[in-house]
């Protein structure tokens, strides 16, 4: 597999107006990358095991390290310290972190994934999206830790918010909030743009059955197949004007 640096990488770029009668972005169903849903080996041992077989452990590692850190920070980080504010502050930051690197590093790594958005005066949304040229170089460990990172985090994150709701802590509230929409804009950016390398893949298998349909020496086959010509040379017919007996 290509260095951590050299991966090769295709772009496309989808407009989405914002706001108006343009429809943003839509959070869709969770579904793995193409070679992200093989089943992890056997004995894998977990998270961890996972890990230790991935091809870029230090990145499946900082995948989940700020992830976690920002979980603990917001869970213990009143048995440290009584200030609300220090915690609030070490927590976002994690979370900030945390953003950067899986949109710009473990996404790139991981799954050969990359996507970034940007907003035009105009009001419209120009969605960028990047994705490894032969996805087949992506190890299912390395997807499977990607995608179970991704929506995990959040996921703990939501449950948070609802105990902060019932125990009407608002103040901690803010935290939880921050955090839901950095996970949940790195859930749409990377859903989005798994599906646009699939639909690249999917057009470029069309594109090749095309050029293959165009190609000469295939319809020749072709109608020497259905029309009965490949099985023996028939008999040529015999010269005009010859006597027939």
């Amino acid at each position: 597999m290509p260095g951590e640096g050299e991966l090769e990488f295709i772009n496309a770029v989808d407009q989405k107006a914002v706001g108006g009668g343009g429809g943003g972005a839509h959070s869709q169903s969770p579904t793995y990358p193409i070679g992200g849903a093989a089943a992890a080996p056997a004995g894998s041992g977990g998270t961890v095991g996972l890990i230790k077989q991935a091809h870029h452990p230090v990145a499946a590692l900082f995948h989940f390290l700020f992830k976690g850190l920002a979980i603990f920070v917001y869970i213990f980080g009143g048995l440290i310290s009584s200030n609300f504010v220090l915690i609030c502050v070490a927590t976002i930051l994690l979370l900030a972190f945390d953003f950067w690197t899986v949109k710009n590093i473990t996404g790139r790594l991981m799954v050969g994934l990359r996507w970034w958005s940007n907003v035009k005066e105009d009001g419209t949304t120009s969605w960028v999206f990047e994705s490894l040229e032969n996805m087949s170089e992506i190890q299912p460990a390395d997807s499977k830790l990607f995608w179970i990172g991704l929506y995990a985090a959040p996921a703990v994150w939501v449950a948070l918010f609802i105990i902060g709701l019932l125990k009407f802590n608002l103040q901690w509230l803010i935290i939880v909030v921050v955090a839901i929409l950095l996970s949940t804009a790195n859930i749409v950016g990377y859903t989005k743009c798994s599906n646009d390398a699939k639909n690249k893949v999917r057009n470029f298998m069309q594109d090749g059955a095309m050029a293959a349909m165009g190609n000469a020496g295939f319809r020749n086959m072709m109608f020497s197949v259905l029309t009965g010509g490949g099985g023996g040379s028939a008999a040529p017919p015999p010269p005009q004007g010859a006597a027939m007996v």
